[in-house]
């Protein structure tokens, strides 16, 4: 039985979408359809349900599906380990992480790490926090960024101390001293521009020990979009103070007077059951002195 009509299968159902499972595999729509069709015949039983809003599994292929990903998951932890065997490490790790972490600490990690295993595809999923649990839970990702884990059942390793300052235009008329810091007390007074997500929690929880409730002016998911509405005067934003440096030229960073930080961990299930890329990875993580995280 052919595997490629189990892939097709999980990418349809991840997209909720044959045309988009089409894209992604590179065949045509008719063609995934087809071959779905042709899988559930050799199974004798239906898996998905197909609708104007997508596709969707049917109670048989629910109970089916465990054991697909599976399939997938051992046949693609052999083709690893004969990689490794054979003295060439080559495969996919797939790392649950979010955008404020992509575009400041992960380019240099990676970079380490891919010096190290050229052959290697990384395939990077953003996330929430609670989403990147949940997959790693269920194996649906190798390995992810979180802050600290509700789930006891994760492996954590604390990587990164992200240190929080107030991103301010250089034009902007604000109350805050030469000194370079700022309160909580005096950042509720300005028009925030806060960012959705895993910044959206840290960011609340902060402003949270405040005596009055922030005024929210924008909110956005992006950051870029964050910081260029700093930029514009629009409001202030916190952010982690290493990506404003990167705006330098046009804002200024104040410090927070109280130190307020954010650690990140690295998180995963098990080394034990991880696939041989996935344990090349977490110790990485783990005895690795990379720039990034000192």
């Amino acid at each position: 039985m052919s595997l490629l009509k189990y892939e097709i299968l999980l990418s349809a159902l991840k997209h909720g979408s044959l045309t988009a499972a089409a894209e992604e595999m590179g065949y045509t729509q008719s063609a995934v359809s087809h071959m779905i069709n042709n899988l559930e015949v050799e199974l004798g039983v239906q898996l998905i349900k197909r609708s104007r809003t997508g596709v969707s599994l049917t109670s048989n292929g629910e109970i089916l599906i465990p054991y697909i990903k599976n399939i997938i998951k051992e046949n693609n932890n052999f083709k690893q380990a004969l990689s490794e065997v054979t003295g060439l490490i080559k495969g996919k790790l797939t790392i649950g992480s979010f955008e404020t972490i992509n575009t400041t600490y992960l380019p240099d990690i990676l970079e380490e790490f891919l010096s190290e295993y050229p052959d290697i595809n990384i395939e990077i999923i953003e996330a929430t926090y609670s989403e990147i649990e949940k997959w790693l839970e269920q194996g649906e990702i190798d390995c992810g960024f979180v802050s600290m884990p509700s789930s006891k059942s994760l492996k954590v390793i604390p990587v990164i101390r992200d240190k929080y300052g107030a991103a301010v235009s250089k034009t902007r008329e604000h109350g805050f001293s030469d000194s370079g810091e700022v309160t909580v007390e005096e950042l509720i007074k300005e028009d925030l521009i806060l960012m959705q997500g895993n910044d959206d929690y840290d960011v609340r929880r902060y402003l949270s020990t405040a005596s009055a409730p922030p005024k929210y002016k924008i909110i956005t998911d992006d950051p870029a979009t964050c910081m260029k509405m700093v930029e514009r005067n629009m409001g202030v934003a916190l952010m982690p103070i290493r990506l404003i440096n990167e705006y330098s030229d046009s804002v200024d960073v104040f410090e927070l007077k109280d130190g307020f930080t954010r650690t990140l961990y690295f998180a995963y299930t098990n080394i034990k059951d991880a696939s041989p890329i996935a344990k090349k990875f977490i110790e990485f993580m783990e005895y690795e002195e990379l720039p990034a995280l000192k």
